[in-house]
């Protein structure tokens, strides 16, 4: 897909810089997967803020970071992250011992506003546990792919400390 007006070769050539502004594979890797794992947690709205204060933290590239959040968009919501919150929704069900129901999306669109929040009541809990353990995984994968694919590329040697 073009989009008009947008310079394809102006925004590799940055990311290119960005990356390579710091060319310890371990801090690349970190940021990036702290971006993406923050995507799957259920602050929406708040990744980037979120992203910007533990990557300060943690002392990795919190722009990077941010380009890591920006997995969780628009575009990507419905047939990335809504089955992914559905999963961490019964993850968490199934490690707190809970039974958690969806009701179909007729339904729920003539339920009255106090249902709603009450159904929200109960798949709350449940989305935060599997929340946290769907994103440890994710920062993990995500780690170790993009460490391994920048270590073996050329022209990322792993420095030695």
């Amino acid at each position: 897909m073009i989009i008009p007006g947008f310079n394809y070769r102006n925004w590799a050539t940055r990311l290119k810089q960005l990356i390579m502004e710091d060319p310890d594979p371990k801090k690349i890797a970190l940021a990036l997967a702290l971006g993406f794992s923050s995507a799957f947690l259920p602050p929406f709205g708040f990744h980037t803020f979120l992203v910007m204060g533990v990557g300060y933290l943690m002392g990795v590239s919190v722009p990077l970071a941010i380009l890591g959040t920006w997995v969780n968009n628009p575009w990507t919501f419905v047939p990335l992250f809504l089955p992914a919150y559905v999963l961490e929704i019964d993850l968490g069900a199934f490690i707190l011992h809970r039974k958690v129901y969806f009701p179909a999306l007729g339904a729920l669109s003539r339920m009255p506003y106090q249902a709603i929040l009450a159904q929200v009541k109960l798949v709350l809990w449940p989305l935060f546990v599997g929340s946290v353990i769907f994103s440890a995984g994710v920062f993990i994968i995500s780690f170790f792919s993009t460490y391994g694919f920048l270590r073996f590329r050329r022209g990322f040697p792993d420095r030695q400390s």
